[in-house]
């Protein structure tokens, strides 16, 4: 009788371990084997105790023990399934921009990740704390931002750990004010000589006209 086998999961790639182990057999283990094709093929494994381990494993494994009772033929256990996830990439954002506070608007896109997008968030403080944003999909918009913000997604790879991305910064710039120019004065056509002063601007002065 091969007897079932228990200790199937669900682990990561990026680190894992556990143990399966035999019951309800008649007859001796002669070996334990394991395959990383869905049960196409299958490779030997030395063991012959009625726990297996596993440590590490990169990709989705099946296990199942070889049984043999005296002179009878031998027989296989059930097999057992340890299903990987691939480990987590938090991916990047493009959309990065410089904008002005007055209007604004535009859209944040994550690629090159592995995993789902579990949430987006943003930083209005230089990444010191993060609020949430719910949304799952690969972009994220933006309208009429007053202040920078940073957008990052959150990824998660199955029972991975979850991963942030890299941060897509939106810089909003004060709107432009022109301010106020000091200085006029009435000058004889001759000859004359002056200064105008310009003050209350906000940004910086691109030409005098």
């Amino acid at each position: 009788v091969g007897g079932t086998v228990a200790g199937s999961a669900t682990v990561c790639a990026s680190s894992n371990s556990g143990s399966l182990t035999l019951s309800g057999q008649t007859g001796s283990i002669i070996r334990w084997e394991s395959s990383v094709d869905g049960g196409s093929t299958w490779s030997s494994i030395s063991n012959t105790t009625a726990t297996q381990t596993y440590s590490n494993i990169t990709s989705t494994t099946s296990y199942r023990a070889v049984i043999q009772s005296g002179a009878c033929p031998s027989v296989n256990s059930s097999l057992t399934t340890i299903t990987v996830n691939a480990a987590t990439v938090g991916g990047s954002i493009s959309g990065g921009t410089s904008v002005c506070a007055t209007s604004n608007s535009g859209t944040l896109t994550l690629s090159g990740q592995t995993g789902n997008v579990v949430r987006w968030e943003s930083s209005v403080n230089g990444g010191s704390t993060w609020s949430t944003i719910t949304n799952t999909s690969t972009s994220q918009s933006y309208t009429n931002l007053t202040q920078t913000t940073r957008y990052r997604a959150v990824v998660q790879s199955g029972v991975c750990a979850a991963v942030n991305s890299s941060e897509g910064i939106i810089n909003v710039d004060s709107a432009s004010v022109g301010g106020t120019t000091s200085g006029a004065a009435t000058v004889c056509s001759g000859s004359n000589s002056g200064t105008l002063t310009l003050s209350g601007n906000t940004g910086s002065v691109v030409r005098w006209q």
